[in-house]
């Protein structure tokens, strides 16, 4: 039986396949590459069928053209990621930056008795009543604070615009008006005044804040005219 078989067909089925040739799964023949269907069609008949679920399918080089399409989502979502921290820390660093820094002095007259203006409005929160205003603070501060006993009103902000004593006072939660001067009633026949840089105004009057500005508010006996 040997002696009649063809050696170069014994051969080929023995032979290990190169890089331009495939072995039949079935015989083990080794064919050209892409000859391997024609070789199924005509010694498998029968298998020819499922030769399209033995071979590799066209996926995965389909597969390697979307790589370059998933690199541009990565970095596309990468490059928004950064553009959107790099806008919070900016609003962030925007937000806690003094740019507006000056330092009124305020003091409380009471009939000529001194009253103290506390440590501590618009940062302990018994002393700080209306947070209206916060947006324009730093650090989680009130932008109208003060940190001692002299009076001294510290405007910090991070936009430069007006505040004015009554922002003050509402931060304090006290009023000054014709009817009380920061808790203090007025009496009958006194009046409430309001004196910046030595000049008198009636309580009922506004004062933007400015830079070494000295206010005083008070109950005086009479009218405020006697001030000036």
């Amino acid at each position: 039986m040997l002696t009649n078989a063809n050696p170069r067909r014994l051969l080929l089925k023995n032979a290990e396949p190169t890089l331009e040739q495939d072995a039949c799964p079935t015989c083990g023949t080794v064919v050209r590459k892409g000859n391997l269907r024609a070789h199924y069609e005509k010694v498998h008949p029968k298998r020819a069928s499922s030769f399209s679920h033995d071979k590799p399918t066209a996926a995965q080089p389909r597969r390697a053209r979307n790589h370059p399409r998933r690199k541009l989502l990565f970095y596309g979502l990468l490059g928004t990621c950064i553009i959107l921290i790099s806008t919070v820390a900016a609003l962030v660093i925007s937000e806690n930056t003094v740019r507006m820094h000056i330092q009124p002095q305020l003091s409380v007259l009471i009939e000529g008795a001194p009253s103290t203006v506390p440590s501590g409005i618009g940062i302990n929160q018994t002393l700080w009543r209306n947070h209206s205003l916060d947006r324009y603070g730093v650090a989680g501060r009130s932008p109208l604070t003060t940190r001692d006993t002299s009076g001294t009103i510290h405007v910090d902000a991070n936009t430069d615009r007006n505040f004015t004593l009554q922002d003050f006072l509402g931060v304090w939660g006290e009023t000054v008006d014709a009817y009380q001067v920061v808790g203090n009633q007025v009496p009958q026949g006194d009046s409430a005044c309001i004196v910046v840089n030595e000049q008198t105004l009636p309580a009922i009057n506004d004062v933007v804040l400015a830079d070494n500005q000295k206010i005083t508010v008070e109950i005086v006996k009479g009218s405020c005219s006697y001030l000036s």
